[in-house]
């Protein structure tokens, strides 16, 4: 039997941000979320917001997150922020599905409310200039039941997206 539990599969088309809500629950401490199908209007990056029990997206400035953004076509750059109200970078979009790459990421006890949420990201795929990587941290500082997640594009609006959220069972 697979340590992978398959919990949501949700996409969209034309839309300016995609939530994912109830997904995260007591019943895992551990998710794997698989962004994938990635199609926009404009070349940039995707931002995330979590969004708590109650079904609000969270927008206190409690997010600390640093990523390395790895091209091929330039040198490395990593970024780092503190006290903001986004995780920025959280992957990258283009236009066209076999540009947008993939994002996966772990997130880690979302659903306790006496833990800070937390996740590890890596992206993959093409940019205009060439191959784009991503590989980041994230944490949210608020101590408090995360249930789903609001995924945006920095600019322009995804034409298309598929988001899969699973729950790895630990034994």
């Amino acid at each position: 039997m697979s340590n992978l539990r398959l919990i949501n599969e949700t996409s969209a088309t034309s839309v300016s941000s995609i939530s994912v809500t109830d997904v995260f629950s007591a019943d895992f401490d551990i998710y794997k979320v698989v962004i994938k199908d990635v199609d926009s209007t404009a070349e940039n990056y995707t931002y995330m917001k979590l969004i708590n029990s109650s079904g609000s997206i969270v927008t206190a400035s409690l997010y600390d997150y640093a990523s390395e953004y790895l091209r091929s076509y330039t040198s490395f750059s990593p970024v780092i922020g503190t006290a903001t109200g986004v995780f920025p970078r959280f992957g990258v979009q283009n236009t066209g599905t076999s540009d947008g790459g993939t994002t996966v990421a772990y997130f880690f006890n979302p659903y306790s409310s006496s833990t800070y949420t937390s996740f590890i990201n890596e992206h993959s795929g093409q940019g205009s200039l060439g191959l784009v990587g991503l590989k980041g941290i994230g944490q949210l500082r608020e101590n408090s039941s995360i249930t789903g997640m609001n995924i945006y594009p920095a600019s322009g609006t995804f034409d298309t997206i598929t988001v899969q959220v699973f729950g790895i069972r630990v034994d």
